[in-house]
């Protein structure tokens, strides 16, 4: 081996150990993995995929902290699918093989590493989703249209737990409630 070799070497079985030992500590996590966390303005609680760690399903609250957007990210390794970017998307959410469709923009792209990130936001959450969201057990996500954008997907879908939304969304609602300005009434 040469010197390059011998310094990269041990990198890469340092990160396949933490990989090996990231999957262990999921598993013994259990399915409540929904984490709550101010962004910007925003209130988000979402969790993680089980194909793809990275890629993100859940929902924020606006400062009015009544309605659930969607939040999702997903990800290709085809530079491509930065053409589609501001695209309507046909997105299936099967809720214990209960499909439903929704349609939403993709409306950022972003790079990390070989990585296209594509998010997914904006869209209102209604009550019959949310209600089978709760009371589910796990979601599959899976982008239908358009073609050309599924067609660039290396991972076609992704699962994520349901369980611990309930919990998550309810904390969500009461960071949110806290963050919100007080009002002063003039004496």
């Amino acid at each position: 081996m040469n010197r390059k070799q011998l310094i990269i070497f041990p990198i890469i079985i340092s990160l396949i150990g933490m990989l090996g030992c990231a999957s262990v500590q999921k598993g013994s996590l259990g399915d409540e993995s929904w984490t709550v966390e101010k962004r910007n303005d925003r209130i988000f609680y979402f969790t993680h995929g089980t194909a793809v760690w990275g890629h993100e399903f859940g929902f924020y609250k606006t400062d009015d902290c009544k309605e659930d957007f969607l939040w999702l990210s997903f990800s290709a390794r085809d530079e491509k699918v930065k053409d589609l970017s501001g695209k309507e998307a046909l997105i299936s959410l099967d809720v214990d093989s209960k499909d439903f469709r929704i349609k939403s923009t993709m409306r950022y792209m972003g790079v990390i590493g070989f990585t296209q990130v594509m998010y997914f936001f904006d869209w209102a959450v209604g009550p019959e989703l949310m209600n089978a969201l709760i009371k589910g057990r796990n979601v599959k996500v899976q982008i239908i249209e358009p073609k050309e954008l599924e067609a660039l997907l290396d991972i076609k879908y992704d699962e994520f737990s349901l369980k611990g939304l309930a919990v998550s969304r309810k904390e969500a609602e009461k960071v949110c409630k806290d963050s919100l300005p007080v009002k002063r009434k003039d004496k």
